[in-house]
């Protein structure tokens, strides 16, 4: 029996094969001519260029059995591959352990046998019990300088002349070319999905530049047109009315930077949650309390329902946020006089919040886009009033940074539940 290795020195390896090398140059002059075709042609898939290595490393090592495979967790996985044997199938697992690529994993290296009956260590290797395959050779493919999987050629025949050094050359220079192939492949992969997120973040650009030019302009453009009043010697009466103006329009634009800003540190990852034990009830009140005023204007109150002693390990400033954003949406969709509801209940190890309200409801295309900042739009309230459409996808970004989840129950004309749910 025959073992030698890729990295055996070529002459010690021509000392092995003496009287048989020379006269097999002109084979491997011709061996090389037909890989070159395959070698050198411009493959567009994967499923392509294995098929043709296939079917040529077959015709050059004369075995019958041609796989590529994959080799991830000590997992083999065939990619692809040529054969009479019955039951091969791309796609198909093995442990590493039960192949004869095992060998070639460990050594990180080419490895032949000529006739795996003759080997201890092998004759007892389940591929041979249950297939008996005598002939096997096999090149490691590296993808950016790790193990990707392997080559392989087998046969049930004896190879009784062994596999000379030049066989080795021609494996390699197949399992390098693939290995050239998968890493020029993950290139491009890698740079398509740079290029998508680019493009996404300058859809967030112009999102962002479109909120500040279109929704921005205006009332700072009523805040100057005002204050030129107020310099204005008016009568006292109507300078308390400006004043009154002034600070709602203030007030306004100050919400919709405070918005923008937010959701820009979020989505360039700048933000960091902090996380204490707080008491969910206290945070609720708190989070009320911020925007009542807004409730009063209409006549909307907050009805709470919930353990009071419930401590709950998180953000309090982000949860806060969340809630008033919510609390504010709720407002902002429901008529005068109507009531806005929370409860929360703790259920295994997690909390289960609920904000619900009594108001216009929404369609399933306007669930569907909510929590997704580059879909969102700004919809005016039942008394006119204005956001910047970044309230609900910064909600769900909060959420999802404590490892939560929130979903949205709403109809057309029969209110909105938002369900958030937060482990203990």
């Amino acid at each position: 029996m025959i073992l030698v290795s890729a990295d055996k020195k070529k002459a010690d390896y021509e000392e092995d094969f003496m009287g048989v090398h020379k006269l097999e140059s002109d084979d491997f002059i011709n061996d090389l001519k037909l890989l070159h075709e395959v070698v050198t042609k411009n493959y567009h898939s994967e499923n392509d260029l294995f098929r043709e290595y296939l079917e040529i490393g077959k015709r050059l090592f004369h075995l019958d059995t041609g796989i590529v495979s994959r080799i991830e967790n000590d997992v083999y996985t065939i990619l692809a591959y040529s054969s009479p044997l019955e039951g091969l199938e791309v796609g198909q697992t093995f442990p590493l352990e039960d192949t004869y690529c095992r060998e070639v994993f460990e050594r990180r290296k080419t490895v032949a046998f000529p006739h795996v009956g003759a080997n201890k260590k092998m004759c007892n290797h389940p591929v041979y019990i249950n297939m008996q395959l005598e002939s096997y050779i096999s090149a490691p493919i590296y993808v950016n300088g790790e193990i990707f999987g392997t080559i392989n050629f087998t046969d049930k025949a004896i190879r009784h002349e062994g596999f000379d050094f030049h066989q080795f050359e021609l494996i390699e220079i197949m399992a390098n070319t693939i290995g050239r192939f998968i890493e020029a492949k993950l290139i491009k992969e890698e740079l398509n999905k740079t290029n998508e997120e680019l493009s996404d973040a300058n859809d967030k650009i112009n999102r962002l530049v479109g909120v500040v030019a279109h929704d921005l302009k205006n009332p700072l453009g009523n805040v100057l047109s005002l204050s030129e009043m107020i310099c204005e010697e008016t009568k006292e009466e109507e300078t308390e009315e400006y004043i009154k103006l002034i600070k709602m329009t203030s007030e306004s634009c100050l919400e919709m930077v405070e918005s923008i800003l937010n959701m820009s540190a979020i989505e360039s990852g700048k933000i960091q949650i902090n996380k204490s034990e707080s008491n969910l009830k206290s945070l609720v009140e708190s989070s009320w309390a911020l925007i009542k005023y807004l409730g009063e204007k209409k006549n909307i109150s907050l009805e709470l329902e919930g353990d009071e002693n419930l401590c709950v390990y998180l953000d309090k400033e982000r949860i806060r946020q969340t809630f008033t954003n919510l609390f504010t949406n709720a407002i902002k969709f429901s008529e005068k006089g109507k009531k806005i509801y929370i409860s929360w209940a703790s259920v295994d190890n997690n909390v289960i919040i609920k904000v619900k309200d009594e108001g216009v409801g929404m369609t399933s295309d306007q669930i569907e886009t909510d929590f997704d900042p580059t879909k969102t739009t700004s919809t005016n309230g039942t008394e006119g009033e204005q956001g910047t459409g970044y309230g609900l996808p910064l909600v769900a970004k909060i959420v999802s940074y404590h490892d939560g989840s929130i979903i949205i129950d709403s109809k057309k004309d029969n209110g909105t539940t938002f369900v958030i749910n937060l482990p203990l």
